[in-house]
């Protein structure tokens, strides 16, 4: 497929002005990583600094960060990283030049079109090329007389790209705009509601404004009152205002927030930019989703960036931060461009829940007291899916991350609503989750004892930690003659009869309950009835996990033991941990290291009432 070019035509060239060398053609102005330079003839490739020019059969690379040349004129052209460009001799004194790898994104900053084969570039456009693509980003072009869509890839023979320098002789002047070709290039916006005023370009007054129309660059709006809803939209990008807030237009359209809450979103597969103080926050949204992000600007400028869906990577202006966000991580951006991360989704995770078998509630034990979670969606959602958790089950301030068949999210202590809501809006699946940092290293209870308790008409209360314990009920004042205990709770009762006032109750026949107890002697009811009231102490160790060690290196067994008191069961993935020694309940067995990208060991332990618990353990890093 042959390659698209862009015919560049300058004033004065190398050759043509009397000997004397001229600037080159473009001039390295940004690198956010390292750029080379390839000379006419050469075949080494060199460094380049900021303010490298480029000449006639040089060419531009990238490494791993993009770059921002210059041209002759007022056009730039970004390099996206791993991208080279040549620049070739043309016919009439223009350089052709070459996308060979890669992508770049031109701007036309100039007040006049430019041509890409049938594509006409109007001024303010913003557009990417690739070897075989031409997509526009901001701003107006047309295809044959036919505009494009933005955000679309069209498929391209060869064609240039006419860059007409304003000071070139052969550049014909603009024919003038009328008011309706200078509104078309502006921000549309949509206000309802009284309160929002405007600053035209070079005015110091402020105007109200409301309903729809366009803002040309230059300038600025504001919202005084909460009510007032405005939506601004460039090109495919939409900002949404709500309450106390301020924008400016700035170049190629660029919707600045400079102060207040907004919601940025670009179409499905779409990309965007809006400013901030500190710089801009680039957004990309994934195939059949808006990308969506949450900007709110403080008075110091101070930019908090979160988001909702898709990715962005943040950009500052000053020292030339940048971040990479995906969906559910925040970022704060300080007005002078520094760059402090918020929320972080983790590319890795400790722990692999499968949402669609996975306990309605469940806890996780872990050493750190914060784990990474991958929750699979298995057939759930089949076109991908958004995981929310929030600590209150209404989910009003969720903390988000998507993705296409899982989604990982980094867990604090604590106890967390969570839920997985589809592509469609639909919601796949819910939980809860409890966190608590716990190695399940502390010994387990000794066997209980038999725990006194008198029918002297009081409230007695006990807590059992594994088994609830035998209770000796004694009848105040004693003496010789036929005794009978009544214990009742729910509407049962249960008798026990001794020939002494003091009766053994086992621990088997009682419950987690509040009872009511009194005695019956020689037939005659006494006239105090007492209260018992039996809780299971939620502090106490269940389980005991004796190895491996967290932390230790795992080989390819794994030696995996440890105690468990009666009524727990055992098991990693779906198999059973047996018992080894009946009498003290420990369990033992070999198991393979964790395996499908989990850096954990998740050791499932489970029991009727107190349901199911994950005990973690993580190898030597």
């Amino acid at each position: 497929m042959r390659r698209i070019a862009f015919a560049l035509f300058v004033a004065c060239c190398v050759w043509a002005c009397g000997g004397k060398k001229q600037p080159g053609i473009a001039e390295l102005a940004k690198a956010d990583g390292p750029v080379d330079r390839q000379a006419g003839g050469s075949d080494a490739w060199n460094a380049a600094a900021i303010g490298t020019q480029f000449y006639l059969g040089d060419a531009a690379r990238t490494a791993d960060g993009g770059a921002e040349l210059k041209l002759a004129g007022t056009q730039l052209v970004a390099m996206n990283p791993h991208t080279v460009l040549r620049f070739d001799a043309g016919k009439n004194g223009a350089a052709d030049v070459h996308v060979e790898l890669g992508q770049i994104d031109v701007v036309n900053n100039a007040t006049v079109g430019f041509d890409i084969g049938n594509v006409q570039i109007q001024p303010g456009a913003k557009i990417r090329l690739t070897a075989s693509q031409v997509v526009l980003l901001i701003g107006k072009a047309e295809l044959q007389g036919s505009e494009l869509a933005p955000n679309t890839p069209v498929g391209l023979e060869i064609g240039k790209v006419v860059i007409v320098d304003a000071g070139a002789p052969d550049a014909a002047p603009p024919p003038p705009a009328d008011a309706g070709e200078a509104a078309s290039g502006g921000v549309s916006f949509s206000i309802s509601g009284k309160g929002a005023e405007i600053q035209a370009p070079g005015e110091k007054t402020w105007k109200p404004i409301d309903g729809t129309g366009t803002i040309p660059v230059g300038a600025k709006l504001r919202i005084k009152r909460t009510g007032v809803k405005a939506t601004l939209t460039s090109g495919s990008t939409s900002l949404e205002l709500a309450g106390a807030s301020a924008m400016t237009v700035r170049e190629n359209l660029l919707m600045g927030l400079e102060l207040g809450a907004a919601v940025a979103t670009v179409p499905a597969a779409g990309s965007g930019a809006i400013g901030v103080p500190g710089g801009e926050v680039d957004i990309t949204a994934p195939q059949g989703q808006a990308g969506e992000a949450k900007i709110d600007v403080d008075a110091r400028g101070e930019a908090k960036i979160a988001m909702a869906h898709g990715t962005a990577k943040l950009v500052g202006h000053e020292d030339g931060a940048t971040l990479e966000l995906a969906g559910g991580e925040s970022a704060t951006m300080l007005k002078a461009g520094e760059i402090n991360p918020g929320v972080v989704i983790p590319r890795y995770f400790d722990f692999r829940v499968e949402v669609d078998t996975a306990p309605r509630s469940f806890w996780i034990h872990d050493p750190k007291g914060v784990t990474a979670v991958q929750f699979a969606f298995g057939s759930k959602c089949s076109t991908g899916g958004t995981i929310e958790m929030d600590h209150d089950g209404r989910f009003r301030t969720p903390r988000v991350s998507e993705g296409k068949e899982a989604a990982n999210m980094l867990v604090p202590a604590g106890s967390w609503a969570y839920r997985l809501k589809c592509a469609n809006g639909n919601v796949g699946a819910s939980g809860t989750v409890l966190v608590v940092r716990d190695a399940g290293r502390r010994p387990l209870p000794p066997k209980p004892a038999k725990n006194p308790i008198d029918a002297d008409g009081r409230v007695w209360s006990i807590s059992y930690q594994s088994l609830i314990p035998n209770l000796e009920v004694t009848f105040p004042g004693g003496g010789a003659g036929a005794y009978k205990l009544h214990v009742a709770t729910g509407g049962t009762e249960q008798t026990f009869e001794a020939a002494k006032n003091v009766v053994e109750v086992p621990g088997s026949k009682l419950k987690e309950a509040t009872y009511t107890f009194w005695f019956d002697k020689d037939g005659v009811k006494q006239d105090k009835v007492s209260t018992l009231k039996i809780n299971f102490d939620q502090t106490a160790a269940q389980v005991y996990i004796e190895s491996p060690i967290d932390g230790q290196a795992f080989g390819t067994d794994v030696e995996v033991g440890g105690a468990e008191l009666p009524g727990w069961t055992a098991s990693i993935d779906s198999v059973d941990l047996p018992i080894v020694d009946a009498s003290t309940r420990r369990f033992h067995a070999k198991v393979g290291a964790p395996s499908g990208g989990a850096q954990a060991l998740a050791i499932r332990l489970s029991h009727p009432q107190r349901g199911v618990h994950y005990y973690l353990r993580r190898g030597a890093k």
